[in-house]
């Protein structure tokens, strides 16, 4: 008995919401790919991690190694005296690209109809920028650690302790994980590049700093001071700090603007992502694309 083959008319069954979000990420991943900016800009941190690595035997006496601080400020772009990760502020316009691009120029809404659903096209877009940011950042902390010891070898220094770097790498792939999380959803929440690239560049530089300022003066909110989430950050990429010379220790712990230890600073910068990441989902969902 021969089958007769569907008509042109029947429907197919809808795939699973499983299904849909392997086709949503391939999509994001293919569209990243496919962008030049992505690539010149991965290739901007692979350069500058090279440059920091090479730099790990400068001041340093014959026979000296450099301190382990020396490698996690390297690995983490001085992510502590810029208040953000050189690496964050340069993956910024991929971070933010994903979401803005389709608000602005009218997709959004092809995608939501021919991809996935709204929710399933968001978590898409976050999951994959999350993983970018985390591939960048130990890819770039390899490329450190290999022009380090290059740069080492050949001079005839000693080589730090690489275990101690352990824990600031960890950190540092931490919040870069969280950033395009933030980055996106703030996008979502805005709706505008620039507004939210200015947002998220000047609140973690001025904005928490003038904020822990004016909670210093407010009874019962001065200890919230700071626990603002961006010191919070920079508190989970800072482990081993209370083992520093105490200048330096002083110093670091300026910058960093929390007097949190890198455990509860990660779990608050934790909290604060996924705040702001249901707030963007949020607005990704329910308003409607230009």
């Amino acid at each position: 008995m021969t089958q007769t083959a569907p008509s042109s008319g029947t429907l197919l069954a809808p795939a699973t919401r499983g299904e849909a979000l392997r086709r949503a990420v391939r999509y994001e991943w293919r569209h990243l790919a496919a962008l030049r900016s992505t690539w010149i800009l991965l290739g901007v941190v692979a350069a500058l991690s090279l440059a920091a690595g090479l730099t790990a035997p400068f001041g340093l006496e014959a026979g000296e190694a450099p301190s382990f601080w020396t490698l996690v400020t390297a690995f983490q772009m001085d992510a502590i005296s810029m208040q953000l990760p050189l690496s964050a502020l340069i993956l910024l316009p991929t971070a933010t690209g994903p979401v803005a691009t389709e608000i602005t120029r009218g997709a959004a809404r092809t995608t939501w109809l021919t991809l996935a659903d709204r929710p399933t096209a968001f978590a898409a877009k976050l999951l994959v920028g999350s993983v970018l940011g985390a591939l960048t950042a130990l890819g770039g902390a390899a490329l450190v650690v290999l022009s380090a010891a290059a740069a080492l070898t050949v001079t005839g220094y000693g080589y730090p302790d690489w275990s101690r770097t352990l824990p600031g790498l960890l950190g540092y792939t931490f919040f870069m994980t969280c950033w395009p999380v933030i980055a996106a959803s703030v996008v979502a929440l805005v709706r505008s590049r620039v507004a939210a690239a200015l947002l998220l560049v000047l609140w973690p530089l001025l904005g928490e700093r003038i904020t822990g300022i004016l909670l210093d003066f407010v009874p019962g909110l001065d200890a919230l001071a700071g626990r603002l989430p961006f010191g919070a950050g920079r508190a989970a990429m800072a482990p081993g700090v209370d083992s520093l010379p105490e200048t330096d220790r002083v110093l670091v712990e300026a910058f960093v603007g929390s007097d949190l230890s890198a455990g509860t600073g990660a779990a608050v910068f934790a909290g604060f992502t996924v705040t702001v990441a249901t707030i963007g989902a949020w607005s990704y969902i329910r308003r409607d694309a230009r």
